[in-house]
């Protein structure tokens, strides 16, 4: 497998100016760039430039794919509207990083393995998490989390570490978050895990607004000048987010060591494998059911199933022909017959030598390959 590699670089609060586009021309001349982007792909080379760099100068959001198995999200969020302190907790070693970088916030997720074979499915959309900034600067907690369950799983944490409050809404993960989720290859069963007794949110914006109105009014006051002051402010990011730092922060109570938490993911693990094997079990079986019915209707027309095995080959339609003719085969070997049916399938070959496409498709699907 050849080496592929693609780094992708969004501007989000603000368009990147001419200078700062040229200065990027000269680091790539084949990477695709506009004032809100910057894409390119290497089958050999890399990037002569260090993300975090960029990240920290141009850019809200940077995806990296290796097809060697790295995968990395980084983030820029404004460090005025998140809580830094409380987030200090969910971002340890070197899987999950986080660091002031003038005003902002630089989130640093990083995902190694070695093992697996990525492909294209594997790159992950920026488009879509680009979102978790948002979420973040509304105060939920579940981006930083699943960040210290990807440095769990990636072995910065001992199992005697205690896990940082986990906040509601773990079952219930946003469209980014579950992307998060997936690019990051975080584990499923420790994400179980870690949801495990944790409630749900509900009636949030009902609460949020009970909360609001029963401020002091000088608070209120300050609330309207901010907004007054900075009219870009995204205000009811702010007020939801200091509603869920102030009015519902994360279980702090009852906290669970990381050897408690990876002891109940293996549990999950074991019941998840059980219900997939038991679902498989039961698709082979009616798949079976169905499979001796339709052969077992061939076998009253096996004379014209030739026959229009041969029309099917004749007018090209492979799809059909081949899967009737492994029918024809099976059928051969459930009656004691396979012979007959390699016979006539060699006689039919010799008679459409003109339809090698068919044969020798058949040949690659069914036939074992020589070494």
């Amino acid at each position: 497998m050849s080496e592929y590699q693609s780094y992708e670089f969004v501007a989000l609060d603000r368009p990147l100016t001419s200078k700062q586009m040229a200065e990027l021309r000269a680091i790539s001349t084949r990477a695709e760039i506009t004032p809100t982007r910057f894409w390119n792909e290497y089958e050999w080379g890399d990037l002569k430039a260090d993300p975090a760099d960029l990240v920290e100068r141009f850019f809200d959001a940077h995806l990296h794919f290796a097809n060697w198995g790295t995968h990395r999200l980084m983030l820029r969020v404004p460090a005025a509207r998140v809580d830094r302190k409380g987030l200090r907790a969910y971002f340890v070693g070197d899987a999950a990083r986080a660091r002031v970088a003038g005003e902002h916030l630089i989130l640093d997720l990083r995902s190694e393995d070695e093992d697996r074979d990525d492909d294209g499915e594997s790159q992950g959309s920026l488009t879509t998490l680009a979102a978790l900034r948002t979420e973040l600067t509304r105060g939920d907690l579940r981006v930083a989390y699943l960040a210290w369950l990807l440095a769990l799983q990636m072995g910065d944490a001992a199992e005697k570490d205690v896990e940082p409050p986990a906040p509601p809404g773990l079952s219930q993960l946003t469209a980014a978050q579950a992307a998060m989720v997936e690019f990051l290859r975080i584990d499923v069963d420790l994400i179980a895990a870690a949801a495990h007794g944790i409630a749900r949110p509900s009636g949030e914006r009902s609460a949020v607004r009970k909360w609001a109105l029963a401020l002091a009014p000088g608070v209120k006051d300050e609330w309207l000048r901010r907004a007054i002051d900075d009219p870009d402010l995204a205000l009811g990011a702010e007020i939801l987010r200091a509603f869920r730092v102030k009015a519902r922060p994360a279980q702090a109570n009852g906290r669970r060591t990381v050897g408690e938490l990876l002891a109940l993911a293996e549990g999950y693990r074991e019941k998840r494998e059980r219900a997939q094997a038991d679902r498989a079990a039961k698709a082979k079986s009616v798949a079976d059911v169905a499979r001796k019915k339709r052969l077992d209707v061939l076998a009253k027309r096996v004379e014209a199933a030739w026959a229009e095995l041969e029309a099917l080959v004749e007018k090209s339609d492979y799809e059909k022909a081949i899967k009737l003719a492994t029918d024809l085969r099976d059928l051969g070997s459930r009656d004691g017959a396979s012979v007959p049916f390699t016979a006539r399938f060699e006689a039919m070959r010799k008679r459409h030598l003109r339809r090698r496409g068919f044969f020798d498709r058949w040949r690659r699907e069914n036939e074992p390959q020589r070494s």
